[in-house]
């Protein structure tokens, strides 16, 4: 009998991780003293075009590799300054600066594990930034594997990044994340179930069975995967067949 795999992005559908309000403004606050300028502006900015750069030559895995990333970018500006990424993560890893997205996600994970499903995580962001967060919030223990583009060579959205858990002996049932462009269309590709988290959802769609919100809400679709990718418009394969506003709704749906 093949192993039931549920694979969970993380930032923005588990965690919340510290490099918005942390780790990038002290990247910001190093370059300023570097240069001798502390109202000067913009390396986060030029930082997340490089980011972009990357991801539209296809270069999925370096784009998320930050510590590349910074020092690229500063010495493209002239500055020599070693930053060390991941140390400045786990500098910042203490909650409340990192947190759950939900109260419950610990129980709602292992109510699916006593059911009988085997856990991964399966996110874009490098091992060395992910798991001292999932450490700190209690995740880790929860989850049987955790696939990071830094150990798989791979990112989502290419499905070669969840291959081995997808073969003669593992089916992944489902897949739960936050983006159009990087979970549901992953999840979409390998016809497995496509589940969107959106925990800011209106009342008037929570009331509505999560397979049959896709059609309450394909107006709020279209402008996510136009945020989301910069194009329109929305393509079937970014539609996702559930959506959800809490985990907990994952363990009283068919997951077939």
């Amino acid at each position: 009998m093949k192993k039931k795999w549920i694979t969970f992005d993380l930032d923005g559908t588990l965690m919340q991780n510290p490099f918005e309000k942390w780790v990038f403004p002290e990247i910001e606050q190093l370059y300023n003293d570097s240069i001798g300028n502390v109202q000067a502006n913009g390396i986060r900015s030029e930082l997340i075009k490089e980011h972009h750069r990357r991801m539209n030559a296809g270069l999925i895995v370096d784009a998320f590799d930050w510590d590349d990333i910074v020092k690229h970018v500063f010495s493209t500006n002239g500055v020599s300054l070693p930053v060390d990424v991941a140390e400045l993560v786990i500098k910042h890893t203490i909650p409340p600066k990192v947190y759950l997205l939900e109260e419950n996600s610990l129980q709602n994970l292992q109510i699916l594990r006593e059911k009988g499903f085997h856990l991964a995580v399966v996110t874009n962001g490098f091992e060395k930034y992910q798991k001292p967060v999932m450490d700190a919030l209690g995740l880790t223990s929860l989850f049987d594997v955790i696939l990071t583009p830094d150990k798989a060579r791979y990112g989502k959205p290419q499905i070669n990044m969840v291959k081995e858990l997808h073969d003669t002996t593992n089916e992944i049932v489902a897949h739960v994340g936050d983006r159009l462009d990087h979970d549901v269309t992953m999840a979409n590709e390998l016809n497995v179930l496509s589940i969107l988290f959106h925990q800011e959802m209106p009342e008037t769609i929570r009331s509505v069975q999560p397979k049959k919100r896709q059609d309450t809400c394909m107006e709020w679709l279209e402008m996510k995967w136009k945020q989301e990718t910069g194009v329109e418009p929305l393509p079937l394969s970014a539609i996702p067949k559930m959506i959800i506003c809490t985990m907990k709704e994952i363990s009283r749906e068919s997951l077939s």
